[in-house]
């Protein structure tokens, strides 16, 4: 009945808050509008004003009463002198109301912060406003107002619960998963923003035009790159500094917090992310370095001249930096983290998911460029047309930095985790990561060996069927080399954990054998019995029946 009881007040609050916050919203956009902060040329006013104003007294009106009502006696149930305050203040429902009202204000608050920032940094860099875009500043501040305020009261709620004592199971892992989610996204974002600021500033400095030149376009560039890293810088910063705080609290959140696996969790996320960018733009670069090299020419066909190939590599690699210092910085301090951990297991449980998540990445990229050349040889040998002009060398700019990247990031995390596995092969081969590791990697190759195969299938009945295209070769080749790096790729993992798999059996400690009890070590007790019977009697009979009444453990035996 609580569960319902629950599920009522917080469903009731969160829908009825969304109407308050809307009409707020509303009613700050008209009175920014009469203040002379303005919604664009191509907003009306007047009677537009009025009706807002109508529309926003409606869902205020309705909203706040209904919303207070209910949000009382949520609160009520809170208070210390009820019996089922920390019932109350630790149960699943409670945490994910807040943690989604928390996730939902926070997007709509960068959101229209984003698009406040845009604005001003616009007008502060003389751009143009943007052609087919309706701004509007006014709205913008309202939404960032209310949802800020909302944000702040809910955030300070979270915080009170906190503080009145400990929360455990899904009232401290959901807002955290907040709590980290909002990080991950704001710093993903942030690095690639400053990605394509350091790409931008590549470009002017060497004097690149943009493909479609407008008035006032780098400006506007600048005015959008700008916003989104003082939003998503702010977003990260605000929470990864919150869940610092956290981490150093030398109370009950500081010992819940530091052994969190949402938050090592984080760091394996932004781990892999890193490697991932890395490797996609230092590719990048490689395949611009490649392209005079091959003869290749550009996406269109066209002659790139050293200057747009200097463009493009300086570019890419320029825009690989922030996240190679994320990288760097994020396995820093997870080991650092796992050096002052109490459990002396946490910083071999690093070690195994940093190499593991980094070696996932490589493995990708290297199985995805390795595939597409096995393809195109595979094409070469019996005589396709995927070589005959000038394609073959824009496959292999795009695909060999990956096959050679990829392969290279693989065999250094996969020789790092083999020598874990040396030093101490039993425990190795008994943990849970590797063996995710392999399963994952298998799965994943089993998957797309299958999707090859029936892709190969497909096109050789459809050419049998006289329905396959003429260059069934050339169109067979690409899933055929797909086919058989996925299937070495699962065929090596598989054996790798069959091994594992022995290892572990041979480790585990034989069944204890049950010693013998006393009476089970003397002799059995004999005493020696003639059987007589009337003259002509069956005696064969008669001693059958008597062993059929004997109690468990008797016998008779003929001598």
């Amino acid at each position: 009945m609580q569960t319902i009881r629950r599920l009522y007040l917080y469903v009731l609050s969160g829908i009825t808050l969304g109407m308050l916050l809307v009409g707020l919203t509303l009613l700050l956009e008209v009175t920014f509008a009469a203040l002379g902060i303005g919604r664009g040329a191509l907003a009306g006013a007047g009677a537009g004003d009025r009706e807002r104003l109508s529309v926003a007294a409606a869902l205020v009106g309705v909203g706040l009463p209904v919303w207070g009502l209910h949000w009382f006696f949520v609160e009520r149930g809170l208070q210390t002198a009820r019996p089922n305050a920390d019932a109350e203040r630790g149960s699943i429902v409670r945490a994910l109301y807040l943690s989604v009202v928390l996730g939902v204000l926070l997007a709509f608050g960068a959101t229209a912060g984003l698009s406040l920032l845009l604005e001003l940094f616009r007008l502060a860099l003389g751009a143009p406003a943007p052609e087919f875009t309706i701004t509007d500043p006014a709205n913008a501040l309202a939404v960032l107002l209310v949802t800020g305020a909302a944000w702040t009261y809910h955030a300070g709620i979270r915080r009170r619960d906190m503080r009145a004592g400990p929360l455990a199971g899904a009232a401290a892992w959901l807002p955290r998963a907040y709590l980290y989610g909002a990080a991950l996204i704001g710093l993903g974002i942030l690095l690639l923003t400053l990605g394509n600021l350091l790409t931008f500033a590549v470009d002017a400095a060497l004097g690149a035009q943009p493909d479609f030149v407008e008035p006032g376009f780098r400006a506007s560039q600048l005015a959008a790159h700008l916003a989104a890293i003082v939003v998503w810088g702010a977003v990260w910063l605000g929470h990864w500094w919150y869940a610092g705080r956290l981490v150093a609290d030398t109370g009950w959140r500081g010992a819940s917090e530091r052994p969190a696996n949402l938050r090592l969790a984080f760091f394996v996320a932004t781990i892999g992310l890193s490697a991932f960018a890395v490797i996609w733009h230092v590719s990048r670069a490689a395949s611009a370095v490649l392209i005079p090299v091959l003869g290749a020419t550009g996406a269109f066909g066209e002659a790139l001249d050293g200057n747009d190939l200097l463009q493009a590599a300086l570019g890419a690699l320029v825009a690989a930096v922030p996240w190679a210092i994320a990288w760097w910085l994020h396995v820093r301090w997870v080991r650092a983290e796992s050096v002052q951990a109490d459990n002396g297991d946490r910083a071999a449980t690093v070690d195994r998911l940093d190499f593991s998540i980094v070696g996932l990445v490589g493995l990708g990229f290297g199985a995805v460029g390795f595939a597409w050349i096995l393809g195109l040889l595979i094409d070469v040998v019996l005589g396709g047309n995927r070589a005959s002009g000038d394609g073959w060398r824009v496959e292999m700019v795009q695909t060999l930095p990956w096959a050679a990247l990829g392969f290279v990031t693989w065999a250094w995390n996969w020789a790092r985790l083999q020598a874990r596995y040396m030093a101490d092969p039993t425990v190795e081969a008994g943990s849970g990561i590797r063996r995710a590791y392999f399963l994952l990697i298998i799965a994943i190759s089993v998957i797309a060996s299958l999707g090859s195969l029936a892709v190969v299938l497909y096109l050789t009945f459809s050419g049998l069927l006289g329905v396959a295209s003429s260059q069934i070769v050339s169109d067979l080749s690409a899933p055929i080399g797909s086919l058989l790096v996925a299937a070495a790729i699962a065929i090596y993992h598989g054996v790798t954990l069959r091994h594992d798999m022995a290892l572990r059996a041979a480790a585990e400690p034989a069944p204890p054998h049950a010693e013998p009890t006393p009476a089970e070590l003397q002799p059995d007790s004999r005493r020696g019995v003639v059987l007589t019977g009337p003259a002509g009697s069956d005696l064969d009979a008669a001693l059958q029946t008597l062993r059929a009444q004997l109690p468990a453990g008797f016998s008779l035996e003929e001598t």
